[in-house]
């Protein structure tokens, strides 16, 4: 029998072999990770596809996009013009662009080809030029942007992001890119407009003392511009190449002729929205009173649509909604126009919107004096063939004034005694179905004049106590009060809903969200510099003390 002092003279050959298997496993394991990682990269490099995990599901296109560009007739050749050296937030917006335009190319199974240029890389003097001559072509505009250097500020002038589209013999662009937000939408509404070869076509009411495109529509008329907006005269039938017809801000009564060429479009299946106010406040004519501030006055605006619309079964009354839950305005102090809260911008919140296309990706409208809607008739009952959706309400904190309103921002104001006159108030309704003329009797599908006396199952109509919302008086706004930069977004999506174009209107807010990491500027620089000259050293100390660790253990536990 071998004694202790023998067995711990003895070598310990154990430890041969268990060293041996253990390198031969580190081998394989090795081995295996790189081939798992080669074929991954092969399998990768046919098959395109990512995992996205944002809220909005940004990284992902919508179905609409994918069957966009996989119905493509013909070919179509993109090109993004990048600069190389961009800073942030635009080095990521570009990275979002390369990476929105590889899904493109996906989908569309080879129809839609796209490449990167940078216009202003290199130094050869014919690139250069070409460059210059597509960014003409493509209509791409320079982006001023700020290049932070050390602990210099500098202005770069030659930096571009924009996207070019080029199929058959036409050409459009998107002259330049500052986010992501609806990014998509517009390359698919471009993509969408090529193929089509042409722009739908909205009227925009204009012989009723409407708001028009040079008074009053400025702003929308620019948000529209994926189509072709002109003025329509309501003094003789309306065309049949205008697709929807807007009615904003009316001021004088509707003549019969008028209503009933709206009444037909709507009976053609023509959609038609309506932007209209019940009361006016406005200064008095021959009322100055030298030395004190010019009142303004509301009243009813007389507008007879009550017998068009109230055949459809919904009524703007002439009242004025005030809410304590409101926003800034401007509003008249001592002869000049002052921003300030007042009942009559009204406030309705994300809550307080209907669930609806109309209002998708809403988070707010501001109805500058307002007036509430109502329904008639079969429609009220929930009668017949029309769907109404209340698109939005005032709060509970909110009244309504029907009778004679002096606007004095100087002076509160009552409030009401009368239940009935306590909100919340519906402030517009969108109707879908089969509407019926309101200038017809009976059932037969026209009149004896050859009018018709239905619409068909699908039409459609919006009716808005707030020209307002529209009004370039508020919407220049946008700027200062975000919630009013939310109205352009709905008088879009309206568009859209009216144009049955519904599978856009998702689109259009969707885009990659800023979550900045934030650090105050006086220590910015420095911040960075110490977390490159230490933090990095640092980490890779750390893993080498761990990987030491771990080794140590290992080799502990082989002795055992």
């Amino acid at each position: 029998m071998a004694s202790r002092k023998d067995m711990a003279a003895a070598p310990n050959t154990a430890g041969g072999p268990r060293k041996t298997r253990s390198a031969a496993n580190a081998i394989t394991t090795a081995i295996a990770i790189i081939a798992t990682l080669i074929g991954a990269n092969v399998v990768g490099s046919r098959l395109f596809g990512r995992a996205d995990l944002t809220e909005d599901q940004i990284y992902k296109l919508s179905k609409v996009s994918r069957d966009t560009v996989k119905n493509l007739p013909d070919r179509m050749n993109v090109k993004a013009f990048i600069s190389g050296d961009l800073q942030p937030p635009l080095n990521t917006t570009a990275q979002y662009v390369r990476d929105l335009l590889d899904e493109y190319a996906a989908a569309s199974g080879g129809k839609l080809v796209w490449e990167a240029i940078d216009p202003v890389a290199g130094t050869d003097k014919e690139a250069k030029d070409k460059a210059k001559d597509e960014l003409g072509k493509y209509k791409i505009q320079k982006i001023a942007l700020e290049r932070i250097s050390d602990t210099k500020l500098e202005i770069g002038s030659e930096n571009y992001l924009g996207v070019g589209f080029a199929y058959g013999d036409q050409i459009e662009g998107i002259p330049s890119v500052t986010n992501t937000e609806g990014m998509e939408f517009q390359i698919t509404s471009v993509i969408r407009r090529m193929v089509a070869a042409k722009k739908k076509k909205v009227g925009l009411a204009a012989s009723e003392g409407e708001l028009t495109q040079q008074q009053g529509l400025q702003f929308i008329n620019q948000v529209l511009q994926d189509y072709e907006v002109t003025p329509v005269q309501l003094d003789k039938p309306i065309g049949d190449d205008i697709d929807a017809l807007l009615v904003a801000g009316p001021k004088q009564p509707f003549k019969d002729t008028a209503k009933q060429h709206i009444d037909q479009f709507l009976m053609k299946g023509k959609p038609v929205a309506m932007f209209l106010d019940g009361m006016v406040v406005e200064a008095p004519q021959g009322m100055n009173m030298p030395g004190m501030e010019q009142p303004r006055i509301g009243r009813a605006n007389d507008l007879a649509l009550d017998d068009l619309l109230g055949k459809y079964g919904v009524k703007v009354n002439a009242d004025l909604v005030l809410d304590r839950q409101n926003v800034i305005g401007l509003v008249p102090v001592n002869g000049q126009l002052r921003p300030a809260n007042y009942p009559t911008f009204v406030a309705v919140t994300e809550e307080q919107l209907a669930k609806s296309d109309v209002t998708n990706k809403v988070k707010a409208l501001v109805t500058p004096f307002a007036s509430s809607v109502e329904l008639e008739g079969e429609l009220k009952e929930g009668k017949g063939e029309v769907k109404a959706t209340p698109i939005a309400k005032s709060s509970k904190a909110s009244w309504r004034n029907a009778g004679f309103f002096i606007f004095n921002p100087s002076v509160p104001l009552a409030q009401p005694t009368s239940e009935a006159d306590k909100g919340p108030f519906v402030l517009g309704y969108a109707l879908e179905g089969k509407l019926k003329s309101a200038f017809a009797g009976g059932t037969a599908e026209s009149s004896p004049d050859g009018s018709l006396k239905e619409s068909p199952p699908n039409g459609r109509l919006l009716v808005m106590g707030s020209s307002g919302i529209l009004n370039d008086e508020y919407l220049r706004l946008a700027q200062y009060i975000p919630a009013y930069g939310q109205n352009a977004l709905f008088v879009v999506n309206v568009v859209d809903w009216l144009l049955r174009d519904d599978s856009l209107i998702t689109l259009r807010a969707k885009g990659a969200a800023q979550r900045p990491f934030t650090v105050s500027p006086e220590t910015r620089i420095f911040f960075w510099r110490w977390m490159v000259e230490l933090g990095v050293p640092a980490a890779l100390i750390g893993l080498g003390l761990l990987l030491w660790f771990l080794r140590s253990a290992r080799r502990a536990s082989a002795t055992i």
